[in-house]
């Protein structure tokens, strides 16, 4: 086993752990996240320059912590509200206000 195709299945579990973190308690939205996310490594599957493929990597690395730092996912409310559950990286060093 190559260490590019290591690499990718690598950064694939890790970004399965964040979008089951960020979406947790959504399930349709995560399958969606998930099939693109397959859909877009797959694309690339027949890929051989290494450094393009480091370069895939990295962008979804960059898209994988986007989702883990920036990205909130709420709850619908009876009352037509959302409840949001914001986490300690989420602040950015910003109090959160309650």
């Amino acid at each position: 086993m190559s260490n590019i195709y290591k690499g990718t299945q690598l950064f694939y579990r890790r970004m399965l752990k964040t979008m089951m973190k960020t979406f947790n308690g959504d399930p349709e939205m995560f399958h969606r996240v998930r099939i693109e996310c397959r859909n877009k490594i797959k694309e690339n599957a027949n890929e051989t320059d290494q450094i393009k493929i480091q370069n895939h990597i990295f962008f979804g690395e960059e898209a994988r912590e986007f989702l883990e730092n920036h990205l909130i996912s709420g709850k619908l409310m009876p009352n037509g509200r959302y409840r949001f559950k914001a986490q300690p990286q989420h602040s950015m060093n910003d109090p959160i206000k309650q």
